[in-house]
């Protein structure tokens, strides 16, 4: 796995240890969404166009 030194080092916020931010289900959503979308949308144009 890569993981740089200041990724492993837990951020200090207050004098006390801050946990890692991680990506929300809807975060994770929105993303998968916002790749999958334009990508079904260039495979249907260019089956479309060539097939």
């Amino acid at each position: 796995m890569l993981v740089n030194s200041a990724m492993k080092k837990n951020a200090i916020v207050l004098g006390k240890a801050a946990p890692a931010a991680r990506m929300t289900k809807s975060a994770a959503l929105l993303v998968a969404t916002t790749l999958s979308v334009p990508t079904y949308i260039i495979l249907t144009l260019v089956d479309w166009i060539f097939l």
